[in-house]
């Protein structure tokens, strides 16, 4: 059996789609429809190859599917039929397409994995945290959905939405499930999976009002179920199927919330009490002492060992001692007023490529600590007789060579780095 994936048109129909031909008695053709306000892409019909070589027809709950643009490309706006291959039919298609919801088999919960729990881990910025995400959390172990809040994130992004279907020239009205919705569907209904949804940048949206009434759910039992329940229609027909919709939503034990939140990005949304409270609280120090236990293998050990001793171009200074160094001048510049802890560079604040290129490496750190860091006490840093704007301090250190190019920090800090 293949399955094919092609863009519904209108005016298009299946027999007149040019590889139509190509189509095996049993092979299954899966019709897509981009909505244009939300830019997703939505399975909503399903199509049979019979014996007689006719085509059946079924319009199916609308599901949403992350369409990369080269299948797009390969329908050609209705034109052609695409194959899926093997891998992408898992990754595009939701496996209860093939099912018959009759036949559905009664969810063993004695068989399901505990321990879920809601984290937030916190820390500098490039402390590690999405590094602890991967260690902690094998991808071979557990199924992952990933989402970023931002300013204009909402509740319908996060849960879900009502949204205009156009079926046979026909508009309806469907819920079109958001992150979390499908992420409770997948673990509910596989008992022995373990489930994370990942959640970046946390404070960067308005989290107590994108979660909503979820935000009751957040509460475990010792195993990691939720304590308490919700009404919600809408999810229950996701999650349980269209005949129990009136079943409570809970978060299982095998599902997994992690959020990761940068400690100098606090001003951005505050997290109040009622919600932290809710998660537990992990700070991810900013240490260059890691063990191997840390990484997923000796292999990405040796190349984290070789990554924090790689000398910044022609200095002599390796990213490690810079970084301890800067961050030693951050640390004992606080005061009553202005704290600075959080505003330390991170372990992983740079990458390889940034060590290797002035460029590079002047934009992304040296102009952090002159606009961000020591916004007001820039002479605690950088030497002012040298360098009066960002643009001599990036200058200077681009057009100069080995030792010479910290000419832009006071002789203190350049002390330092060559102790």
């Amino acid at each position: 059996m293949n399955i094919w994936i092609y863009a519904l048109k209108n005016d298009i129909e299946i027999k007149d789609i040019e590889n139509y031909k190509n189509i095996l008695v049993g092979d299954i053709i899966f019709g897509y429809i981009q909505i244009i306000e939300s830019g997703g892409f939505f399975i909503v019909k399903k199509l049979v190859k019979k014996e007689d070589g006719q085509v059946e027809e079924n319009d199916i709950e609308s599901i949403k599917v992350d369409l990369p643009y080269s299948i797009m490309y390969c329908c050609k706006g209705g034109r052609f039929l695409y194959k899926l291959q093997k891998k992408e039919i898992n990754f595009l298609l939701n496996e209860k397409i093939f099912d018959d919801s009759k036949n559905k088999k009664e969810i063993d919960e004695n068989i399901r994995e505990k321990g879920g729990e809601n984290i937030i881990l916190y820390g500098v910025p490039g402390s590690g945290k999405s590094h602890t995400i991967k260690t902690k959390y094998p991808n071979n172990e557990y199924t992952f959905e990933k989402l970023v809040f931002h300013p204009d994130y909402s509740y319908s992004d996060f849960i879900g939405q009502i949204m205009p279907i156009v079926k046979d020239k026909i508009v309806s009205y469907d819920f079109i499930p958001g992150p979390f919705t499908n992420i409770l569907k997948k673990a509910y209904n596989d008992p022995s999976g373990k489930y994370v949804l990942v959640i970046d940048e946390i404070n960067r949206g308005n989290a107590p009002a994108i979660f909503g009434e979820v935000f009751q759910l957040l509460d475990r039992d010792k195993n990691g179920n939720s304590d308490y329940a919700i009404n919600n229609e809408n999810i229950a027909k996701i999650v349980y199927g269209k005949d129990n919709i009136e079943k409570p939503i809970k978060i299982p034990s095998n599902l997994w919330i992690i959020a990761t939140m940068n400690t100098s990005d606090q001003n951005v949304f505050t997290l109040d009490t009622a919600f932290q409270r809710r998660f537990s609280m992990q700070l991810v120090k900013n240490s260059f002492d890691k063990k191997i236990q840390e990484f997923e293998s000796e292999e990405k050990y040796n190349e984290y060992k070789n990554f924090i001793d790689k000398k910044i171009l022609n200095t002599d200074v390796s990213w490690q001692i810079f970084c301890k160094t800067i961050n030693s001048v951050i640390s004992d510049n606080e005061n009553d007023v202005n704290s600075m802890e959080d505003k330390r560079l991170g372990v992983f604040f740079v990458r390889n490529d940034d060590l290797e290129s002035k460029e590079k490496f002047a934009h992304k750190v040296l102009k952090y600590l002159w606009d961000d860091v020591f916004k007001f006490d820039k002479d605690k840093l950088f030497n002012k007789n040298k360098c009066h704007t960002l643009e001599e301090v990036i200058e200077r250190f681009v057009d100069k060579n080995g030792k010479s190019q910290f000419d832009i920090f006071i002789d203190d800090v350049k002390a330092m780095l060559y102790v």
